[in-house]
């Protein structure tokens, strides 16, 4: 809805130039969208776990409060102390003559009724599910479990009690001979479903009737906050009935008067729709949209405290606001609330959404930008002098003869213009200690013999060589041939320091290191090298290590979840991965090789 007193007044340019500044919000919104269709399959939380919804609702759970009345009851002796308790039955198998295992996690205490005495003697309170909760299948099963020991005359000891709460050490008092009814709290439901005044914040009162049976409460369930009753083991003859007076409100009730906009009367409204009424009226939320510099707005209305551009329900118009606030950032909100409405407005951020200055016919999707992971490396760093601790060096002593010839020594390295050259400078990391001189000559040029002449290769045979990447010492024939040694792969030194290096993870199992050394060591073999081989290798894989994986399930269960990964990443597609499967469910049923 337009201003449209203002909008009259408008001219034709001032009309399009508000319709340019309502545009803007154009733009925000469609990255909104775009960012909630991505969340769908990837979202960043759970929705359900969001602080403002689970506050929301535990205030609309409803709290019930169990009294007994002594005008109701006058035909009642002997019923005090009186146990209540909020049960849930383990199971539903039960044995003849025995009831249901029921589950207790706090019990009440009733001493007296409720006209007389202390009020946290003649009171027991709980908390259970709202309305819409208890018609859920596990919800209905709760029930309310009354248990009378007054036959035998047993007193709860003071020192165990806290208000009307009672210890789980007094328990062990409730064995043998007592009383017990239920109050289902699916038949509860039924009658609070009716109430149509409890939605609007007041306070229920309903009276049913228990029958209390005799029975035999086992005693070794208790110790794991369990009862069960036996029948068989005491007379069936002395049952009786209570009219217990029940209190039911909604546990957030009293903070609906702390807001104006609950102070709404509902006088004129038929009781037929009323409950339906006060939950669409509880939860709209208008929204104003400004735009030409804050003097004009549209208007639009939510229900069920949702957001206007995710639709996200967010419980209360507490949590609507912490939404809005984190999810929403580019605009700016004002929220308030009246005896006639709760509304936000909203408007832009004059800075949050500008555009990009950028050099005339330059694609910003070429424009590089910097990006720093400051991730915590959980492989512990090895440096090179602990790489190298098994290399033997030849030190040669400054001003000595062998000083004097490593010097024309690097006269004719120089003169040859060869890549080998001691850099003094080149320290280890970690330390101030230089890497040892020989293993500088990894990346020295080939010296054949007919490059060299007699003088040199004198010189070259005193010094000790070895392989760039076994770190193993060089015959005298390696170092003068033509081989380079610097293309070599060992692959059992690659395969060894791979596994020295998983083993540094602490929080890998050992099939996990397995798996990942197997794959590593294969793709390293076949040269795995771009995202178009991962198809071919992951199907060669099951293929050549089928029979090891089939014969140990983690290690299978490993696998398939690295496909599962791969297939996330759009690494590996669901044809190839389904010929991965075949291969090993054809291992997995006996045949020497995949079907």
């Amino acid at each position: 809805m337009c201003l449209q007193h203002l909008r009259a007044r408008l001219s034709p340019d001032e009309q399009l130039a508000a319709e340019k500044s309502f545009a803007l919000y154009c733009k925000p919104v469609e990255l909104y969208n775009i960012i909630q269709r991505r969340a769908v399959k990837n979202p960043a939380f759970i929705q359900r776990s969001l602080l403002y919804k689970i506050q929301a609702r535990r205030k609309k759970r409803i709290q019930i409060t169990i009294s007994l009345s002594g005008s109701t009851n006058t035909h009642a002796q002997n019923i005090f102390p009186l146990y209540v308790l909020l049960t849930r039955p383990t199971s539903n198998i039960t044995l003849e003559g025995h009831s249901p295992i029921y589950r207790f996690s706090r019990v009440c205490l009733l001493t007296s009724f409720s006209e007389f005495g202390n009020k946290d003697k003649t009171e027991a309170t709980f908390i259970i599910p709202d309305l819409k909760t208890l018609s859920t299948s596990r919800a209905c099963n709760l029930s309310i479990i009354l248990i009378s020991c007054g036959q035998i005359g047993q007193i709860v000891d003071e020192d165990n009690c806290s208000g009307n709460y009672v210890e789980g050490s007094s328990l062990q008092k409730l064995e043998g001979k007592c009383s017990w009814g239920k109050i289902g709290t699916n038949l509860l439901a039924s009658s609070l479903e009716k109430c149509v005044t409890l939605s609007a914040g007041e306070t229920v009162d309903l009276v049913s009737t228990v029958t209390m049976s005799p029975s035999f409460l086992e005693p070794k369930f208790l110790e794991d906050n369990c009862l069960t009753f036996c029948s068989h083991k005491v007379d069936a003859t002395g049952s009786y009935q209570l009219k217990v007076c029940i209190s039911a409100e909604e546990a957030g009730a009293r903070d609906l008067s702390l807001s104006p906009y609950s102070n709404y009367s509902y006088n004129d409204v038929p009781l037929s729709i009323l409950p339906e009424i006060i939950r669409l009226r509880a939860g709209n939320v208008i929204f104003n949209y400004k735009y030409y510099n804050n003097t004009m707005q549209k208007t639009e209305v939510t229900e069920d405290f949702s957001c206007p551009f995710c639709l996200v329900p967010c419980g209360s118009f507490k949590g609507l606001g912490c939404h809005l606030n984190s999810s929403h950032d580019l605009f700016h909100f004002e929220f308030w609330v009246s005896e006639e409405c709760q509304a936000v407005n909203v408007s832009l951020k004059a800075n949050a959404w500008k555009t990009e200055l950028l050099a005339e016919g330059v694609d910003p999707r070429h424009q590089t930008f910097s990006y720093r992971s400051r991730l915590k490396k959980r492989r512990r760093l090895v440096t090179k002098d602990e790489k190298f601790r098994h290399v033997h060096s030849h030190c040669i002593e400054p001003g000595s003869h062998e000083d004097a010839h490593a010097g024309s020594e690097d006269d004719y390295v120089q003169r040859e213009n060869a890549d080998a050259s001691v850099d003094p400078s080149h320290t280890v990391h970690g330390s101030n200690l230089s890497p040892p001189t020989v293993l500088q000559f990894g990346k020295s040029r080939k010296l054949s013999v007919e490059q060299s002449d007699p003088r040199n290769r004198q010189l070259l045979q005193k010094c000790q060589f070895f392989h760039s990447h076994r770190a193993q010492p060089m015959a005298t024939e390696q170092v003068f041939s033509d081989h380079d040694s610097e293309d070599e792969v060992d692959d059992d030194i690659a395969d060894f320091e791979d596994r020295r290096m998983l083993d540094d993870f602490v929080d890998v199992t050992k099939d996990e290191k397995l798996l990942m050394h197997m794959w590593n060591s294969f793709v390293r073999k076949q040269r795995v090298l771009a995202d178009g081989h991962i198809p071919w290798a992951c199907e060669a894989f099951s293929r050549c290590h089928g029979q090891q994986l089939v014969q140990n399930p983690a290690l299978l269960r490993g696998w398939r979840f690295f496909m599962i990964k791969l297939w996330n990443h759009s690494l590996l597609d669901a044809r190839t991965m389904n010929a991965c499967n075949i291969i090993l469910q054809g291992y997995q049923d006996g045949s020497s090789g995949p079907k």
